[in-house]
């Protein structure tokens, strides 16, 4: 009778020790299985996380002051070039997804009327207009402090485009689509009353309103004067303020913002930019920010050691109440193995036998494993994911791939073979005599 009949016989007619033994090898299956595919999950996870929620960085200009006799006077406002930006933009390379540049000045409004602020008088009806390249990207917006509430953000393509506040498209009966026509001002004093320092108006836009924002928890300061107020603040495209002579072309003065697609190479581009010669760094700071995605890697960190060391600890239990049966088993079957020994059989064929019957049943688990794995893997996925993902179109991150599988029957297999013989050395280092004899 030749090894495989063998096997057969055996695994039929000890149907109940074979059960269990399936059982073990199911339940070491399913759990390896559950524990790499979180882990692969949580892998994969943090990738499509790092290019969705990004990271930035932000250069910006900070005012130095002179002291002399007592009286503080300003250097100025320090000031970026568009070449200084394209240097940021060539080092950050293909990680850029998007960048942001701002530059200030103030407005008025033919029939405009800003909410009054400090001091208010015909001479200081002015506001505020934060020329951009991308509203959305400013951070009043990111943080969640305005909210677009009626139209569309500005963008780097838009022309004569602004966004105006609620509380102001209130006051003056505006809404979306609506045109007005704004020149350039701005604030001074004399003798402690607010005035427009541009008496002579040159320079005339007309603009048309493309959106409309709410300002969350409004926090405003009494005292600021009427151009201060952050209800007159207006966002425009960044070539108003340029047409309005307020603004040279290619200098900005204000925030440059810049948005990459990996934060793990953050550091390292800050550190890259940093050697740009062309800014003037005793002028400008460095912020950089992937508040975001550091709090859910973390998260995502946690439960990975968490799922590493189930996995470990579960593998081992199982790898143990493996051996002990197996030894059980073998150790029982001292006599079969005697009988085999008499008629010719070698020691290599008997424990040949014993593997044969432990892969079968192995494979009998884990196929079993992987009926049961793959129909819940999407329940497991939903309760473990979708809270740090929050995305739109669901994504199953623990279903295996074929190679996955392949990987895990090879290591169990190999974990199988060595079991078995580790558990044969009862045959192993006994002669067949000696075998024959303990028979007796």
């Amino acid at each position: 009778m030749n090894l495989e009949k063998r096997a057969f016989l055996y695994l039929t007619r000890k149907k109940g020790k074979n059960l269990l033994l399936a059982i073990v090898f199911l339940l070491i299956s399913f759990s390896l299985l559950a524990g790499s595919s979180v882990y692969l999950g949580i892998q994969q996870i943090s990738k499509d996380l790092r290019s969705n929620i990004g990271a930035s960085f932000s250069i910006r200009p900070y005012e130095q002051f002179d002291m002399d006799n007592g009286q503080v006077s300003s250097k100025g406002t320090p000031t970026i070039d568009e070449q200084s930006i394209q240097r940021v933009i060539s080092a950050v390379g293909k990680e850029l997804k998007c960048y942001n540049t701002e530059h200030s000045g103030y407005v008025k409004g033919e029939k405009l009327t800003f909410l009054a602020g400090a001091g208010h008088n015909e001479e200081s009806n002015m506001g505020t207009v934060k020329a951009v390249r991308d509203s959305s990207l400013c951070q009043n917006f990111l943080d969640e402090e305005y909210e677009l509430s009626v139209g569309e953000h500005i963008k780097p393509e838009d022309k004569d485009k602004i966004l105006i506040s609620e509380a102001l498209a209130k006051q003056n009966h505006l809404s979306v689509g609506d045109k007005i026509t704004l020149t350039h001002a701005k604030l001074g004093s004399d003798k402690g009353v607010y005035t427009d320092l541009i008496k002579e108006k040159s320079a005339y836009e007309t603009v048309e309103i493309k959106g409309i924002y709410q300002i969350k928890n409004n926090s405003d300061n009494a005292l600021n004067p009427t151009a201060k107020k952050v209800e007159n603040l207006l966002f425009s495209d960044s070539q108003l303020l340029i047409n309005l002579k307020e603004q040279t072309q290619g200098i900005y003065e204000g925030e440059i913002s810049f948005f990459i697609a990996d934060p793990l190479r953050l550091d390292k581009m800050v550190t890259e930019i940093k050697d740009i010669a062309s800014i003037d760094w005793k002028n400008h700071i460095i912020n950089t920010n992937d508040f975001k995605y550091s709090k859910i890697a973390e998260q995502l960190q946690s439960m990975q050691k968490v799922v590493i060391a189930l996995t470990i600890i579960t593998s081992i239990l199982g790898l143990v109440v493996l051996m002990l049966i197996l030894t059980l088993r073998i150790r029982g079957r001292i006599q079969e193995a005697g009988i085999l020994l008499a008629i010719g059989k070698t020691k290599q064929q008997i424990i040949g036998q014993f593997l044969l019957e432990a892969m079968i049943l192995l494979s009998l688990g884990f196929l079993l494993s992987t009926i049961i794995f793959l129909p819940l893997a999407d329940t497991f996925n939903s309760f473990l994911f979708d809270s740090i993902t929050q995305a739109t179109v669901h994504k199953n991150y623990l279903q295996p791939d074929f190679l996955h599988f392949a990987i895990l029957f090879v290591l169990e297999s190999l974990g199988t073979f060595v079991t078995v013989l580790v558990c044969s050395g009862a045959i192993l280092s006994l002669k067949p005599k000696e075998i024959l004899t303990k028979m007796s």
